[in-house]
């Protein structure tokens, strides 16, 4: 069986093979988007099949071939950018992304040559072009993924300068009317002014120090102690509640919610998912929280009507790299925050060896549940 018969055959064998490999790096969102994954990896497979089978055509006719060739080279080109803007999205590395090609590549070869009776000329002919195809799809898909992770620190950082410019703007203006003000209400009133704009900005900064944290691979520090997490929910319930006092907050707790947690960055990550429903749902709505412990878990579950978030973005929505340019689309976009909410909530759970997962349709709505485990014996 020549090599592009065996890949179109045995597609989904090469792919488990490939998805399985114990070589296979930890990847940000692997758990929750294999489909997409394997769906990319297919379809560049497929499109390295097509070019294998014209390369052999080629040799056998005249006319038309060099079309054809073309045809599947670009084939090729268009799967390997569909890659790299794909693990762009779901917050792969440059290193995490790479890694998959000699993965595929042997994942194909190793199960080609186990099947292979003998190799003839031509099979060895089709082994250099599937290597050369590969380097092909690599290189493409490297310089979609740098071009995609380029243009969007770009934007983050055009973010970062437009979102601390008035602020800082505020601040100084403020300053020169506070020298020229004496003592009496009218200062004491610019004065928290400028204490509010300060705590908004140190937020910001707070923000950013966590994004660059976790990006280098430090991860987020957590410091553990006996917790009831129902304070946790209602005190960020409550700050939600006075930061947007015309909406609705309705809190429901039920179970065993007493655990070994960072009661601070649990609140961090609930009030940043609080502040995500309450910009993206309807004003006249109300955000609906829902904690419930039981001896495997506590969960904290955020929900909100509105527009649903499409099934594909459910990833990408918590790399604010990714989220911020969402395909050259309109983002409704708090300006008193970096857009980093959702990625800082996701590596707090992480650090707590917790998840997150969102589910989003036009009727029910969106909900964003935290799944923070027990940890064994360190139940309070």
């Amino acid at each position: 069986m020549n090599l592009a018969t065996f890949i179109e055959t045995n597609l989904e064998q090469i792919l488990e093979k490939w998805e399985t490999s114990p070589r296979q790096g930890k990847h940000p969102s692997a758990a929750n988007n294999i489909s997409i994954r394997r769906d990319d990896a297919g379809e560049l497979l497929r499109a390295i099949a097509r070019d294998l089978r014209a390369r052999r055509q080629s040799g056998r006719r005249h006319g038309g071939e060099k079309r054809d060739r073309n045809e599947a080279r670009a084939d090729i080109q268009e799967a390997a950018d569909k890659h790299g803007a794909g693990r762009a999205r779901l917050g792969f590395t440059l290193d995490q992304m790479v890694a998959e090609f000699p993965l595929l590549r042997s994942s194909v070869i190793g199960l080609w040559l186990s099947e292979a009776p003998a190799m003839t000329a031509d099979d060895v002919d089709d082994l250099v072009r599937f290597n050369e195809s590969v380097d092909l799809a690599l290189c493409q898909s490297v310089s979609e993924f740098v071009g995609r992770i380029n243009r969007s620190r770009e934007l983050f950082l055009g973010i970062l300068g437009h979102d601390l410019r008035d602020p800082l703007s505020a601040i100084v203006m403020s300053a020169d009317l506070l020298a020229d003000l004496p003592p009496g209400e009218e200062r004491r009133e610019i004065a928290g002014r400028v204490h509010k704009i300060g705590t908004r900005m140190q937020q910001m900064i707070a923000d950013l120090l966590d994004f660059t944290r976790t990006r280098f691979g430090g991860g987020m520090p957590i410091e553990r102690q006996s917790v009831d997490l129902r304070e946790v929910v209602q005190s960020a319930a409550d700050e939600i509640k006075t930061s947007h006092p015309g909406r609705d907050v309705h809190v429901e707790a039920s179970g065993d919610l007493q655990g070994s947690w960072d009661p601070r960055r649990i609140g961090q990550a609930l009030a940043n998912l609080l502040g995500n429903a309450v910009q993206h749902g309807p004003e006249e709505t109300s955000v609906d929280v829902r904690a419930r412990g039981d001896d495997v878990e506590v969960s904290l579950a955020v929900h909100n009507e509105g527009p649903p978030i499409p099934p594909e973005r459910h990833a990408e929505i918590f790399d604010p790299l990714s989220a911020a340019t969402e395909g050259g689309r309109h983002v409704k976009r708090d300006p008193n925050h970096l857009g980093l909410g959702l990625y800082i909530a996701r590596e707090i759970v992480k650090s707590h060896h917790g998840k997150i997962d969102v589910e989003s349709s036009a009727d029910r709505g969106t909900t964003f549940t935290i799944h923070l485990p027990r940890e064994g014996g360190d139940r309070a």
